[in-house]
């Protein structure tokens, strides 16, 4: 463990996207004793470029020989959702840590075949819910457990795009390959943050609609989740003729909002009075929570954002899919076990 901690952790990405230019890749190179040692993209060319435009010394484009490397000790995953379970596995069974891009994986038996083998292999796994780490979100957090807007009974969730301000990356509006549309893949962190904050659902409905028909992939999400007291409610159309996004706490008190996907300051709102609070995200917006994963895999802190915690949402948006009919449901209800 000595040797460990003193050397770091040596890092190897599978997959270097878009998420990994900016969000990840340079925390993962900027955190305290984390290194990045070598990138993978079945891209030959694009895997080279990445790694010289990030001052990174090898690559390779292949994912078997990625996960051979016997100089790297841990695997960041940040494929598409549909290949998590498999190279995870792989990963662990590689005798690597792993940490998994969100969602965890595109089914609950995919996830529970995650946790299950990184129990067996002793290996540490890490789900990438990034948002519960950042200061803001902390903030936003402490007004609601500090009593400042007194006992939080509603949660309001808006997210209305148009069409033209779809993704990037194709594959985030195919459901075999993302679990869902835009839904899965950007309110995967809201549900996370949620259960954070509120505990385990005790109930998940929801209805979806693909209005556009723009893509394969739902554009309309509406849901609701019972939490202990608590009642979160969600509207979301990416089909809209503006774009908007933001969550309320309301509470018997008083009010706090913010944006979850862009820059935003804390509106807290007691009566006529509304306090604007400033926590401004870091530039690498991963590397919080890469922090604590780090020092999670040598041994000097505990797992921020376990295979539990992952699998939990993917369990709240099987579960928003089945309430609606959609094909990504599972069909019986399934224990939120911790």
């Amino acid at each position: 463990m000595i040797a460990l901690t003193n050397s770091g952790v040596r890092w190897g990405i599978l997959g270097c996207g878009e998420v990994t230019e900016v969000k990840s890749g340079p925390a993962l190179q900027k955190a305290h004793r984390s290194h990045v040692d070598c990138v993978m993209r079945r891209d030959a060319e694009k895997a080279a470029d990445y790694a010289e435009r990030h001052g990174i010394n090898r690559w390779t484009s292949s994912a078997e020989k990625l996960l051979a490397d016997p100089a790297l000790t841990a695997i960041y995953i940040a494929t598409p959702p549909a290949s998590h379970a498999k190279y995870a596995i792989e990963a662990l069974e590689a005798g690597k840590d792993v940490l998994v891009e969100k969602p965890m994986a595109l089914t609950t038996a995919d996830c529970d075949a995650m946790i299950a083998a990184s129990r067996e292999t002793g290996k540490k796994l890490c789900i990438a819910y990034y948002r519960r780490a950042l200061p803001r979100f902390q903030k936003f957090r402490q007004i609601i457990d500090d009593g400042l807007i007194g006992a939080p009974r509603l949660v309001e969730v808006r997210d209305f795009r148009t069409l033209d301000a779809g993704p990037s990356q194709s594959w985030k509006l195919d459901p075999a390959i993302g679990g869902g549309g835009l839904f899965a893949d950007t309110q995967s962190h809201t549900l996370d943050w949620l259960a954070h904050v509120f505990g385990d659902p005790l109930s998940v409905s929801g209805i979806t609609k693909r209005q556009s028909g723009a893509y394969a992939a739902e554009d309309f999400v509406s849901f609701q989740i019972e939490f202990d007291g608590v009642a979160a409610v969600g509207l979301c159309a990416y089909a809209s003729a503006e774009s908007h996004e933001t969550v309320i706490i309301h509470g018997s008190e008083g009010r706090a909002e913010m944006s979850f996907f862009r820059p935003s300051r804390i509106a807290l709102s007691c009566g006529d009075r509304t306090e604007l609070i400033d926590h401004s995200d870091p530039a690498h917006v991963h590397q919080p929570l890469v922090q604590q994963v780090v020092n999670h895999f040598l041994g000097e802190g505990p797992n921020p954002c376990d295979g539990q915690v992952g699998r939990r949402v993917t369990v709240m948006l099987e579960d928003i899919y089945r309430a609606a009919g959609g094909a990504q449901g599972r069909g019986e209800r399934r224990q939120l076990s911790r």
